[in-house]
């Protein structure tokens, strides 16, 4: 019996381990017989280094990978992944990129508002192995339930797992050793309230919770979560007593976004594709050409939140917002809050300041369950315009609001743009004085 070192290794099969493929395949041969007359014998499922990822991961021992062999055969044919396989397989054959893209993916353009991803980094590891990043900062269960066919979920999640195969099997050939992928998980802007979707989780332990397992063996190496808060990282921390050391070792939570941490920027092909990498989380929220930027806020019980700006004629003010899904929403229904939007005029006539009070936007009730929520305002007035959001109706529950402001620059005054030779305005600029109230 090989080792626990030689088990974990990402070297090709020594002589034992070939011996003991062979045998795999010999108690398969009717199947994998039928399979490379029909041209389905897919090497990155078949192939003698897809068997020894399947040795390997049962401890090279010949029992226990027959029994999982079998079992993959089965998931196959109920998943139709054959198809899935030659899609993808195509997909990485014609792609203009040197890596794949998660846009080749099965639904991506449904899927692509609640999972933003890089499929595989431009840089590999140290060792050669593919780097996936994942935010799941807009990862709601909620809203993906809702607004995505769950068979396109399904489908999305297939195929994500195909393409990974496909390629781990093409560059374990091309490099001479098994190759993995070290998969960073994003979690920063996340609440725990968008993950605790019963009905998802439900249809997800059903339709896809055996499936990486039964079918993709040693792919998947090192997992990073990135701002992990410290609940997760307790819940982690007692969970790691119950877990067998070989998973242990592949999981890691790292402080913040990494940036100060040498070793996992090395790991990750350094610091130049990380950055890269965390832009995809940082470009989420970017809905436009100004670029809006989002803030977190939490409304305390019965509290009010407002974000107040000083405007100029001629301004244009842009916002949107969301109200995030709470702990108990399941039981007390969608977390929301109620946003007004009102101004503070302040007209100079001669000596005298006037000042006037008036709405901009009524009050209204906004739910979890609407999603983003987006205004605009042209100013003609100077001023102070104040955006509300009101927790005042939420005696048991704190909410939480993201949101982003955006104001574009005052226009120039008529001699100062003619020494600029009549430029307009540049891009938007931030106001940031926000109050609370309790």
């Amino acid at each position: 019996m090989a080792s626990a070192a030689a088990i974990a290794s990402d070297s090709l099969a020594s002589q034992e381990e070939l011996e003991i493929i062979r045998q795999l395949r010999a108690k398969f041969d009717a199947e994998l017989s039928k399979r490379a007359d029909r041209g389905t014998d897919h090497p990155c499922l078949f192939g003698d280094l897809a068997l020894l990822r399947v040795l390997r991961g049962n401890d090279n021992d010949l029992e226990k990978s027959a029994v999982w062999l079998a079992r993959c055969l089965q998931k196959v044919a109920d998943c139709d992944l054959d198809d899935m396989v030659f899609a993808m397989s195509k997909s990485l054959d014609e792609c203009s990129t040197v890596t794949p893209l998660d846009a080749m993916l099965p639904y991506h353009s449904e899927i692509k508002e609640y999972v933003r991803a890089i499929f595989t980094a431009q840089k590999l590891t140290p060792a050669g192995d593919l780097v996936n990043y994942i935010s799941f900062a807009r990862f709601d269960m909620w809203k993906l339930t809702k607004c995505v066919e769950w068979q396109h979920w399904v489908k999305y999640m297939h195929g994500a797992t195909m393409m990974r195969m496909v390629e781990c099997d093409r560059q374990s050939r091309l490099q001479g050793r098994l190759v993995r992928v070290v998969t960073i998980i994003d979690v920063a802007e996340c609440t725990l309230g968008m993950f605790n979707c019963m009905k998802f989780h439900r249809d997800h332990s059903r339709d896809l919770g055996s499936f990486q397992e039964s079918v993709a063996a040693e792919i998947f190496g090192q997992v990073v979560v990135l701002n992990a808060p410290w609940v997760l990282k307790k819940l982690v921390a007692g969970l790691m007593h119950f877990v067998p050391e070989r998973f242990r070792q592949k999981l890691k939570l790292v402080n913040g976004d990494g940036t100060d941490d040498p070793g996992f920027i090395r790991l990750v092909g350094g610091g130049a594709q990380l950055r890269q990498l965390l832009a995809v989380r940082e470009s989420i929220f970017q809905t436009g050409p100004r670029g809006m930027r989002p803030e977190l806020h939490m409304i305390p019980r019965r509290g009010v939140f407002v974000h107040s700006l000083d405007v100029l004629p001629g301004q244009q003010l842009l916002w949107e917002f969301e109200v995030l899904p709470g702990h108990g929403d399941g039981l007390l229904g969608a977390s929301d809050a109620a946003f007004s939007a009102d101004a503070l005029w302040t007209d100079v006539a001669g000596a005298n300041r006037l000042v006037e009070a008036a709405p901009l936007e009524a009050l209204r009730h906004v739910s979890a369950a609407q999603g983003k929520v987006r205004g605009s305002f042209e100013v003609a007035r100077p001023g102070v315009i104040f955006l509300r959001w009101s927790n005042a109706h939420g005696p048991l529950r704190r909410k939480v609001v993201r949101f982003a402001v955006a104001l574009s620059p005052a226009p120039l005054p008529a001699e100062a743009s003619a020494d600029r030779g009549g430029a307009g305005s540049v891009g938007p600029i931030w106001a940031c004085c926000c109050q609370e109230r309790n």
